[in-house]
């Protein structure tokens, strides 16, 4: 930081920190949040790295400090990414003062946020918020422990055994399956008999046995809502319409995003889900109920990894500001 951040810093008690953004994804991509938080992140002073770990490595230097480096890209004469050289210098991680935000998910990035651990560094969110979040089912169990309202759901494995979890969510069709560990809406499949069920369970065990499913009582709806959960806080919603044809709701899928205001029950229960799983910034999606005042939504997923395409547009505060200015707050660092 330069001496002008450092002195604006010190007048607000806010102690300056490094920030490491772990992404899965080419870091030049100027569209994701990533690279929308570097931005903003250079804006504010604050060192700053995005390392991709399906694009980069790590290397070890004599003070024993992590270092991360990225493969640097560039547009060839068609228009492909293509790569170019890589980043020999690498940023250097110091623990006393770097956190590192989890932008990729558990499966994707253990590696490399397991390494930052057993280097001393802290993270946002913490692993127990980042596992829990990539899995479906434990994100239904850390929401039924908390007593928060959802649809019915059940773990299902072998086609043949399919009878006791249909009854477990009240036996009617349609329903919803899903894969345990799936994001953007993608392994969500809408399910209108048993015949259809086994069928589909079949299919995704051929093309991995390991795969675990959940079917899910399918509730009717126009729209689901995505809330933006910061420090148990609802800093950012907006409303997704279901799109033509389909049953799903996701920006990623091509559906375009509405402002909304939320009720304060509404509120309440997005603070509580982002509770249950010990979060500092999370996205909670849910379906609203009929009467919104009065009755809770339908909790369907917390994730500890929310995309900002449409939210961002739909709200007049600056996100990755307000997201960045949390972690002055070491408390948050997991």
């Amino acid at each position: 930081m330069d001496k002008f951040s450092d002195f604006i810093s010190e007048q607000k008690n806010e102690e300056p920190y490094r920030l490491l953004i772990i992404v899965y994804d080419t870091p030049d991509d100027p569209n994701k949040t990533g690279a929308l938080l570097t931005k903003q992140a250079k804006k504010m002073g604050i060192d700053c790295y995005e390392f991709d770990v399906a694009k980069g490595y790590t290397s070890v230097n004599k003070k024993g400090n992590m270092v991360m480096h990225n493969y640097l890209y560039e547009k060839d004469v068609l228009g492909k990414t293509a790569k170019k050289e890589h980043d020999k210098k690498g940023w250097e991680v110091t623990p006393e003062d770097t956190v590192a935000l989890l932008r990729v998910s558990y499966d994707n990035g253990m590696r490399v946020t397991e390494q930052l651990r057993l280097h001393g560094v802290k993270t946002v969110n913490s692993r127990h918020t980042q596992i829990i979040s990539d899995d479906k089912w434990l994100n239904y169990i850390a929401l039924e422990i908390s007593k928060i309202r959802q649809p019915k759901s059940a773990l299902i494995g072998h086609e043949n055994n399919v009878d006791i979890p249909i009854a477990e969510i009240g036996g009617k069709y349609p329903m919803i399956l899903k894969t345990a560990k799936g994001t953007h809406g993608v392994g969500v499949i809408f399910i209108d008999s048993k015949k259809a069920l086994v069928a589909t369970i079949q299919l995704v065990n051929k093309l991995d046995e390991k795969r675990d499913m959940i079917i899910q009582e399918y509730i009717k709806t126009d729209y689901d809502v995505r809330a933006m959960v910061l420090e148990n806080e609802v800093i950012a919603q907006l409303k997704r319409p279901i799109i033509d044809g389909d049953f799903r709701s996701n920006i990623s899928q091509g559906n375009e995003p509405q402002k909304i205001e939320l009720t304060e029950l509404e509120k309440e229960e997005c603070i509580k889900a982002a509770k249950s799983i010990n979060s500092v910034w999370v996205g909670v999606d849910f379906i609203p109920s009929k009467d919104r005042e009065k009755i809770p939504p339908y909790m369907i997923e917390v994730n500890s990894s929310p995309g900002t395409a449409g939210i961002i547009q739909m709200n007049d505060i600056n996100i990755f500001k307000l997201v960045l200015e949390s972690f002055y707050n070491r408390e948050n660092w997991r």
